[in-house]
């Protein structure tokens, strides 16, 4: 990319919190990198330990890729689903992406094929970006796969002028499990998502200085705030791609001279380990973690404030429907750490927050409400779901507030207190909120199966679905187990089948399905096989094998 700039002049995106900046207006979406390309060009940007690329390497790339993707049609508004895999190259086409003023829509290549297939088939994009080197099966008109992007980027760069998005058109669609018993796309616009640049950053406070190790997958969220946002500033994004396992990511945090630590209360656990290795000696860059999506365990927090109380530890809560997070918290003393009934913070600025119990706002403590999340972070719509978007969005006073359907009270200071999910059935597999209703809708798709429970179980120190099946036949279990590995990502899939007999369930009392998912988790205390039946006497015994339906 050719620079011919003072770069002393380059103004930065409004979100920065440097004092040596010189923060200026929020630049079009698809030009997120342009100011750190002109003013660091050969400054490397992202790496993934394989791949990795300076600023003016993403910008350039970036407008290379728009220019194919306008060239196969792409326009404003148009829809672009990428099959993501954690690698470098992922913001390139984000950015590709919206600097043809289109929507980026990124879902997990590792998902069944069916399960991509019917999102694919409901959000009909102009192109699918395949980064996978297996063959997804998906039909579309126009694909870019892995070895013809390589190819893109390696060849001649290209030049494309930017289409601005207006504010109130979609950035993205990430899609979250949903009550309906399908995935349900969460769509956000430029507004939200800059809006929450600027109000998270004054509390993540990244800089051009900030080294963040990313951990999230690309189609969750948090992907956003942990490489696009800092990359927008100068900073330095180092993508993880290897297993999850604590002593490796310490390793990374020390070698790559992580600042910024970015990690759902899952991955910290696994990084925290028993706390032994989490000494300055050898974290001596790490001044900043932040953790959040699920409520974190006191013990971890307080591990993190005993072993490095000169790093930073924030606490962020809220729902992608209210833009990645919007409830903060900065956790400062060990005394200050999150209790049974967990305090999650105050809304981010510019949020408001209200407590609502049978239509009247609450204000008094200790009183719980169903928290409703208002202010420009609150997302557009459902995507394609426009009954759910009325039934969960509404305007107050001018204000647009989501309904969360968490349970929360106020202290006496003025902080939310997080108590519980106001759906029984909302549950937190893998660091991921999950809804019990997909896992419910899929089995009962299949041919011979009258009815299904689902509950979680702790087993193997993690959390798992297990699944309870009405039917006729014994052998309609693995019929189910075949059906949910095609069309249910990994961590939403049972790991524990229980079958209850038709014949037993039409004879006796009627039984509520918490009632039988708690006899199963009985008997999973005592057994580490996956199967098991309901007899005659209502008890639960293991299963050495189950045949399969002929």
């Amino acid at each position: 990319m050719d620079i011919a700039v003072d770069t002393r002049s380059v103004s930065m995106p409004p979100w920065s919190v440097d004092p040596a900046d010189k923060p200026g207006a929020a630049p079009a979406i698809g030009d997120l990198f342009v100011a750190a390309a002109l003013r660091w060009p050969e400054r490397t940007a992202v790496s993934d330990g394989e791949s990795s690329y300076t600023y003016a390497e993403m910008e350039q790339g970036a407008r290379t890729v728009a220019h194919w993707l306008a060239s196969q049609g792409v326009s404003s508004g148009d829809r672009v689903v990428v099959l993501t895999e954690k690698r470098a190259v992922m913001p390139i086409l984000a950015v590709a992406i919206w600097k043809c003023g289109a929507v980026y829509v990124p879902l997990d290549a590792t998902e069944p094929a069916a399960r991509l297939r019917a999102l694919v088939a409901r959000l009909k994009p102009v192109v699918l970006i395949n980064l996978s080197a297996q063959d997804a099966q998906i039909s579309s008109d126009r694909v870019l796969n892995a070895t013809q992007l390589a190819s893109l980027l390696a060849g001649p760069a290209a030049g494309h002028v930017t289409v601005a998005h207006q504010p109130d058109q979609a950035a993205y669609i990430i899609f979250a499990s949903s009550p309906s018993g399908e995935p349900q796309g969460v769509e956000v616009d430029v507004a939200a998502l800059f809006t929450y640049f600027c109000n998270h950053n004054q509390v993540l406070r990244f800089t051009s200085d900030s080294r963040v190790l990313s951990l999230s997958p690309f189609n969750v969220d948090v992907s956003l705030e942990d490489t696009l946002l800092p990359l927008s500033l100068g900073g330095y994004v180092f993508q993880f791609r290897n297993l999850p396992a604590g002593a490796v990511i310490r390793a990374m945090l020390g070698r790559e001279r992580i600042t910024h630590l970015v990690a759902v209360s899952m991955l910290l656990a696994m990084i925290t380990g028993d706390g032994r290795q989490l000494t300055r000696a050898k974290l001596p860059d790490l001044h900043t973690v932040m953790t959040g999506a699920q409520v974190c365990d006191p013990a971890l927090v307080t591990i993190w404030r005993e072993q490095l109380p000169q790093t930073r530890f924030l606490h962020a809560f809220g729902p992608p429907e209210a833009t990645i997070f919007s409830v903060s918290r900065e956790i400062v003393t060990v005394a200050d750490s999150p209790q049974a009934a967990s305090v999650i913070g105050r809304p981010l600025p510019g949020m408001a927050v209200r407590l609502v119990k049978d239509g009247e706002a609450l204000s008094e403590p200790g009183v719980e409400g169903e928290l409703w999340i208002g202010g420009q972070q609150v997302m557009r719509r459902y995507f394609d779901r426009p009954d759910e978007t009325a039934r969960q969005v509404v305007s107050l006073a001018g204000t647009r507030f989501f309904r969360t359907g968490d349970i929360c009270s106020y202290t006496a200071d003025g902080d939310l207190v997080f108590h519980r999910h106001g759906d029984e059935e909302i549950v937190w597999l893998a660091g991921r909120r999950t809804h019990l209703s997909e896992v419910r809708h899929a089995a009962l798709g299949c041919p011979g199966v009258e009815g299904v429970f689902a509950g979680v179980v702790r087993r193997a120190a993690r959390d798992v679905v297990v699944l309870v099946i009405l039917s006729r036949q014994r052998q309609v279990m693995t019929q189910v187990e075949t059906h949910l590995r095609d069309v249910l990502p990994g961590y939403m899939r049972p790991a524990v089948f229980a079958w209850w007999p038709a014949a037993t369930a039409e004879s006796s009392t009627p039984v509520v399905g918490r009632e039988l998912i708690e006899q199963v988790k009985a008997a999973v205390m005592h057994s580490n096989l996956n199967h098991f039946e309901f007899l005659a006497d209502g008890t639960v015994e293991p299963l050495e094998e189950v045949q399969p339906c002929l």
